[in-house]
């Protein structure tokens, strides 16, 4: 993606985010970066197509991470071995570097911001929010704790494992200090040595 389409996709979020997405115009975006709506155009055809680059940005950064950290990236039916081959340490690293990146990443980060202010106002939002942070993510864990204990209700496990990460989030984000975010990541790698 050449650099006017990434600084249009990083303004547009960026304005996403504090207005929503129906607050938020195409003469918006290009006022935003000194642009006239027709340069835009030029690169966008329309807000629709802005927020579908936005979507397709973070599939390819989610699966990115995935494959980095050695955990599945596709859903459990297309790639069945990779969630028998997934470890508790390849969880455990993914999870603390899915949690830096939705906290760190300005990206991520609002793109969460976007999802969350426009879950209660539209469907397809919503359904991103339950991809994303909610049912999603607790179908994939299901999986891989299905294939790491046996034994145990994954559902319970996946429930018990996510729980406390959105409530970390927050408390990283707002830390005004080093020794804060310490303090939040010293309570995420507690949590994550217990459970794994």
């Amino acid at each position: 993606m050449g650099k006017a389409k990434e600084r249009i996709l990083q303004a547009a979020l960026r304005l996403f985010a504090q207005r929503g997405f129906q607050g938020v115009s195409v003469r918006d975006i290009a006022q935003a970066l000194d642009l006239t709506p027709p340069a835009l155009y030029a690169h966008f055809a329309s807000k629709q197509e802005v927020l579908e680059a936005i979507l397709h940005r973070m599939e390819e950064r989610d699966g990115e991470m995935a494959q980095g950290s050695g955990v599945p990236a596709m859903p459990k039916g297309q790639d069945p071995d990779a969630y028998r081959k997934t470890g508790r340490r390849q969880l455990a690293k993914f999870t603390r570097e899915i949690f830096l990146y939705w906290a760190e990443d300005d990206f991520a980060a609002l793109f969460r911001r976007l999802l969350t202010i426009e879950q209660s106002r539209d469907a397809r939002f919503a359904a991103l929010y339950q991809q994303y942070f909610g049912k999603g993510v607790l179908k994939y864990l299901e999986d891989l704790f299905r294939e790491l204990f046996p034994q145990e209700d994954p559902q319970r496990l996946a429930l018990a494992f996510y729980a406390p990460l959105p409530f970390l989030w927050e408390p990283y984000g707002n830390a005004s200090t080093k020794k804060e975010k310490r303090q939040v990541l010293q309570a995420l790698k507690d949590h994550l040595a217990r459970f794994l």
